[in-house]
């Protein structure tokens, strides 16, 4: 009988029953957190306001970032500070990490989600949980002359706590998430809105 009544309503009896028990399983025993997959030392990245900017940090173990933000957000008194990544994520489902391959190129960007954004969705049956390519043109870099440790990566993070000289242009919260993993002081978020040429970022390794 359900069986009929399934091929009558074109299989929405079937994807119904489906999607209940898809839930309940994934509520009951699906617990993954995409945060357990970040290592010290990973900058990490979240688009704002429905991606109008990204936001930047230096993830440091056991749920903690250190990002240049505002205590209660991104601007408005911004200092270098340690915060939980919760604070960082703001109720977001989704954040990337840069992925730094090699000297001399731009990094590429991995997206992460939680079991409620589309990220997840999307990659439950394929390669992998939680992470997908962002596909963007991303050129080569000769500001990427170097790509430190994750150790040294956030010891120069922790070396900059307490610094309270933010400018949107010229020291962000990429310019110094780029700068602890790389040397290289820059933003690309700078660079598209300026323009390659017009804003040379300074080496200060």
């Amino acid at each position: 009988m359900i069986a009929l009544i399934d091929i009558l309503t074109g299989g929405f009896v079937r994807k119904t029953v489906d999607a209940v028990f898809e839930g309940l399983y994934e509520g009951l025993f699906d617990k993954h957190d995409p945060v357990d997959e970040l290592d010290a030392g990973d900058i990490i990245g979240i688009e704002r306001l429905g991606g109008v900017y990204e936001h930047y940090a230096v993830y440091i173990g056991s749920r903690r970032v250190i990002h240049y933000a505002a205590e209660n957000g991104d601007f408005g008194g911004a200092t270098v500070h340690e915060a939980p990544i919760e604070d960082f994520l703001d109720g977001q489902s989704t954040f990337f990490v840069l992925e730094f391959d090699e000297a001399g190129k731009r990094p590429n960007k991995q997206e992460k989600g939680y079991r409620s954004s589309p990220i997840y969705r999307k990659n439950r049956f394929n390669t992998g949980p939680y992470l997908i390519p962002v596909k963007d043109k991303f050129r080569n870099d000769d500001d990427i002359l170097y790509i430190y440790s994750p150790e040294e990566t956030v010891a120069r993070a922790k070396s900059l706590i307490g610094e309270d000289q933010y400018n949107l242009i010229t020291n962000n919260c990429e310019h110094f998430a780029i700068w602890c993993k790389t040397g290289a002081h820059k933003s690309y978020q700078v660079e598209r809105v300026l323009g390659y040429s017009a804003h040379r970022p300074l080496m200060l390794m």
